[in-house]
């Protein structure tokens, strides 16, 4: 189990913590025409980044609680375009969606930092992956988080204004 590796713990925290100072950082300076910038039409722009990030802590929040305080759950899958639509990202003040994330990020590492030993190996079923434990999913967020935080930075690049 990779937390049973020292300092493994205190990684992730750290990892968990710095996303929204790392945001913060890289976002300086930012127009909303740049905010808006899509180079790929496949991918979020900036501005749907930020709102999908502050999406998504409560999705891992629920899943984590659900896993803690359930024999093995099955848990949903969410589909992010529809989130997209639905939540209407596109419209959204990507300056109250990072302050939204800062603030459930705050949350969910609250969360995290109280898990007991016994829960990091608790499990749930995701029907389109399979069977992931809490670790798993805990280590994940911060994967999902250096995806977006790269994409920030491609998309800052190839922005001309």
């Amino acid at each position: 189990m990779l937390l049973t590796y020292p300092y493994a713990q205190s990684y992730l925290f750290a990892a968990l913590e710095s996303t929204p100072i790392l945001l913060a950082g890289a976002l300086t300076g930012l127009t909303d025409a740049e905010a808006d910038f899509r180079p790929d039409p496949a991918r979020f722009t900036l501005r749907e980044v930020l709102a999908h990030l502050a999406d998504w802590d409560p999705i891992f929040s629920e899943r984590l609680t659900r896993m803690q305080g359930e024999d093995h759950p099955t848990l949903p899958g969410y589909d992010e375009g529809a989130k997209a639509i639905e939540h209407d990202y596109v419209s959204s003040d990507w300056r109250e969606q990072l302050a939204l994330f800062t603030e459930r990020r705050r949350t969910l590492t609250a969360q995290v930092r109280a898990f007991s030993p016994e829960d990091w190996p608790r499990t749930a079923d995701r029907p389109e992956i399979g069977v992931l434990s809490m670790q798993d999913l805990t280590m994940l967020i911060p994967l999902h988080d250096i995806y977006h935080l790269r994409q920030v930075r491609e998309w800052r690049e190839m922005y001309q204004p």
